[in-house]
C-alpha cells in the first residue's frame, strides 16, 4: 500500500478528468449570469467604469458565455483544447484586470481557474471525455 502511495504511476482512475469535470461544472455555474440581463447590464456598467472597458457589454456577455458554454464543453471533454482557449483568457482578465493580479486575495479562485484551463490546454481532456470517444471512434 505505501509502495502505491508513493509510486507516480496512477492509481487506476483518470483523476485529471474528474479535475476537468468539476473545473467545468463550477465555472458553468459561474457564468449561468449570462442569461440574466439585469445582472449584464451591471456587469457592463462595471467593466466600463472601474475597468475602462471598450464595449462593454459585450465584454460581459462574452465572458459569461465563454463561462456558461466553454464551461459546458469543458465538463463533457468536447473541444476541451479550443475551449480551454477564451477560458484561459476570460480567467486571466478577472485574475489580472479586474483583480488587479491580488492572486492570493479576490482573484484566487480566477487565478486557480486559469491556472486549470491553462494545464488543460497542455494536456487534453483525458480518457473520460467526448474527444476522446470521438478519436477513439475514427481509429
Amino acid at each position: 500500500m505505501i509502495k502505491n502511495l508513493l509510486s507516480v504511476n496512477p492509481l487506476g482512475i483518470d483523476a485529471l478528468s474528474i479535475i476537468r469535470v468539476f473545473a467545468g461544472i463550477l465555472i458553468l455555474i459561474h457564468g449561468k449570469m449570462v442569461f440574466d440581463s439585469q445582472v449584464m447590464n451591471g456587469m457592463g456598467e462595471s467593466l466600463s467604469k472601474d475597468m475602462g472597458m471598450p464595449f462593454p457589454l459585450l465584454m460581459a456577455y462574452l465572458a459569461k458565455g465563454s463561462e456558461f458554454f466553454g464551461g459546458l464543453l469543458f465538463a463533457l471533454g468536447l473541444l476541451t483544447r479550443f475551449v480551454a482557449i477564451p477560458l484561459s483568457i476570460t480567467m486571466a482578465v478577472a485574475a489580472f484586470v479586474a483583480h488587479h493580479g491580488q492572486i492570493t486575495g479576490e482573484g484566487e479562485h480566477a487565478f486557480l481557474f486559469l491556472l486549470i484551463f491553462t494545464a488543460f490546454f497542455f494536456i487534453g481532456s483525458g480518457k473520460w471525455s467526448v474527444d476522446y470517444l470521438l478519436k477513439r471512434r475514427n481509429k
